[in-house]
């Protein structure tokens, strides 16, 4: 068992770069991209069920589409025209299948069951698996639409438009609703404009960083670090009440506010109870717009997901436990070369002791951490 591996994985998701060869004007890398893959996975779950009624696993391919790219910690970001060269195919597909399996092969024995469906099945020949292909590629689309808007022609114009006509082309409805509505509904294009602008926002204003961190970085860590804690509670310690797809939402798309308001210090949000609740009143108001904007059968899980997203409830609860501990990994990499953290670090670690005493808290602070900590690859 060695469960800090598959932290130590999401951590490097960031650092592994997508689209470099081709120059483009916006940096990329396997976590914003995976985040991005996430959110869109949460609009094709709520059009599947709301819309057109179909009895899909919400959970498992927003799962699926959260750590469908996690073996490229290993692999790096293999180019799609290498992928499907004839002659490499079939070898590529061998290799992410194994280092697929020895990433779940880590974790402990009671979470391998679910973990194998997000990573080692996640784009498997099943409906949820041919969907995450598909918003793979819409993602892909979107960045490349953003990228050929500021160098018309060239190669991110092509690839944008093979990528819309092959979506165009989707078997599934919902694909081609939702390429539809980007291109129609003012609400869906401006929310999806947000999604993948999120990687823009920078955190940690005003402290001197050696780790650079945004917040489609962040949530994407946010989210599989929520997904862990709750298959945890779920398979370990039979707390089966636990909502996965009310957790993912809420823990995928809990910062999206912050391409309206901006992500603002923690200090100044929380100087004062008055200062702290304006700015959860501003941020909810905010949220509010950006759902309202929304088509109305996305309104109410939608209004779940970014406006309650640390509301009292469990799933709200761990997405709070997620981004605490997210906050603790970046302070305790920060500290090893920059003195700056430890006063964060050690107001992070106390403020979760003291706060929580959920069973998975309790299972990553007595292990997980102590891994991170003191393992020579983490270093």
């Amino acid at each position: 068992m060695n469960n800090s591996h598959y932290f130590k994985s999401i951590i490097q998701m960031q650092y592994v770069r997508r689209w470099q060869e081709i120059s483009p004007r916006y940096i990329d890398n396997a976590a914003s991209h995976s985040f991005r893959c996430a959110a869109i996975a949460v609009l094709i779950s709520i059009i599947e069920q709301r819309l057109l009624s179909n009895p899909i696993s919400p959970s498992e391919l927003i799962g699926k589409a959260l750590l469908h790219d996690l073996n490229e910690t290993v692999t790096g970001s293999i180019k799609y025209v290498t992928k499907k060269e004839k002659t490499l195919a079939s070898h590529i597909q061998r290799l992410e299948d194994e280092v697929n399996r020895q990433l779940v092969g880590k974790l402990s024995k009671s979470l391998q069951f679910s973990f194998s469906e997000y990573i080692v099945r996640a784009e498997d020949n099943s409906y949820s698996g041919g969907l995450v292909r598909d918003i793979d590629s819409f993602d892909a689309m979107l960045f490349c639409k953003r990228e050929s808007e500021l160098q018309e022609g060239g190669y991110f114009t092509a690839r944008y438009t093979e990528l819309r006509t092959q979506l165009l082309a989707s078997r599934y409805d919902s694909i081609r609703w939702l390429l539809h509505a980007l291109e129609q509904d003012q609400g869906v294009a401006q929310f999806l404009h947000y999604i993948l602008n999120l990687d823009l926002i920078e955190r940690w204003g005003g402290s001197f960083n050696l780790i650079p961190d945004n917040d489609a970085t962040h949530s994407f860590r946010v989210a599989a670090i929520a997904l862990f804690h709750a298959h945890l509670e779920k398979e370990k310690y039979h707390m089966e009440h636990i909502n996965l797809y009310s957790l993912l939402g809420k823990a995928i798309m809990h910062d999206v506010v912050e391409g309206v308001s901006g992500d603002v210090a923690s200090p100044i949000k929380h100087s004062s109870s008055e200062i702290k609740e304006a700015f959860a009143q501003f941020e909810a108001q905010v949220a509010r717009d950006m759902v309202n904007e929304l088509p109305s059968f996305m309104v109410e899980d939608m209004m779940d997901f970014l406006v309650y997203a640390k509301d009292d409830s469990y799933e709200g609860q761990l997405v709070d436990i997620a981004d605490k501990i997210d906050a603790l990994i970046k302070s305790n990499l920060e500290i090893r070369n920059n003195p700056h953290y430890a006063s964060k670090y050690e107001q992070q670690l106390t403020n979760i002791q003291h706060r929580y005493e959920n069973p998975s808290v309790i299972f990553f602070l007595a292990y997980i951490l102590h891994d991170l900590t003191f393992d020579h690859v983490m270093r």
